[in-house]
């Protein structure tokens, strides 16, 4: 077989903007030390300068002290991988006087989760909170219920603001012991299965879980919950799951919600919260 040797140019690939991962912008002094907090342990920094001097805590294995090492040298970068796998990528410039000398990762990932969450939602983050402690204290019209080891479990009503459900439950102990909460997990589950079916879940994310006494329930006491989502529906074979699993205990307490309720949901609006 013979190839005809042809003058076909060769095309050059160009990364897209989303390939491009951005730096944050810090600063660093002669003398004065920026602490750098991540979520989990630091487990290498690479500096794109010799000037960036940075060293790990030797007590707490998640801060990076950051110092300069020379006065007003040229801004370069510095790339951090944490024990989670994650990469930090930083641009870091001089400045005599840093304004902030203390940055909390881990609650700028948080941030920037939430930001991701509320993108094309039509309420923001505090609007969602405001609404959630209007919608804690409305009289229950719904009556789901789960009881186990002393403790109810009551999904009390089902409220729509433009794009948002807001989903009331009432959590009550009987016992003496208090109730501490360890995890909130809400799926979209099958309802029947046949044999040798894989069960199909899907995880919901909440935009804000929000207690009206503290989280957890005091022994012999209750306490409200208001869990907002974006606006969703399932249908009659499906299943919405509510679980919360306790700290250092095994009274957990399921519910499951069938699409019809979701259906009841009430529109609520309350002219006082800001839009």
């Amino acid at each position: 077989m013979f190839f005809q040797k042809g003058n076909a140019q060769t095309t050059e690939k160009a990364l897209f903007e989303e390939a491009f991962v951005h730096g944050y912008p810090i600063e660093i002094s002669w003398d004065k030390t920026t602490l750098l907090v991540f979520p989990t342990a630091v487990e290498s920094a690479d500096r794109g300068t010799k000037h960036i001097l940075a060293q790990k805590d030797k007590k707490a294995s998640n801060i990076l002290k950051l110092k300069a090492g020379m006065r007003e040298f040229t801004a370069s970068n510095l790339n951090v991988i944490t024990a989670d796998g994650q990469l930090y990528h930083f641009k870091v410039s001089y400045c005599e006087d840093p304004s902030e000398l203390t940055i909390d990762m881990g609650k700028q990932l948080a941030r920037e989760k939430e930001m991701a969450l509320f993108k094309d939602l039509s309420l923001n983050p505090d609007q969602v909170n405001a609404y959630a402690q209007k919608i804690a204290p409305l009289k229950p019209f719904l009556r789901k219920k789960e009881r186990d080891y002393h403790m109810k479990l009551h999904l009390q009503g089902v409220y729509i603001v433009e794009d948002i459900l807001f989903f009331q439950f009432g959590l009550s102990n009987t016992s003496r012991i208090d109730y501490r909460i360890d995890q909130l997990r809400y799926t979209v589950k099958d309802r029947k299965l046949a044999k040798r079916t894989a069960e199909r879940q899907e995880e919901k994310m909440p935009l804000l879980n929000w207690f009206e006494s503290g989280e957890g329930v005091s022994g012999q006491h209750s306490n409200t919950l208001v869990v907002a989502f974006e606006q969703f529906t399932i249908a009659d074979k499906k299943e919405f799951v509510v679980q919360i699993l306790e700290k250092s205990g095994d009274r957990h307490l399921t519910l499951r919600i069938k699409g019809k309720d979701i259906l009841k949901a009430r529109p609520w609006l309350n002219t006082n919260i800001k839009r």
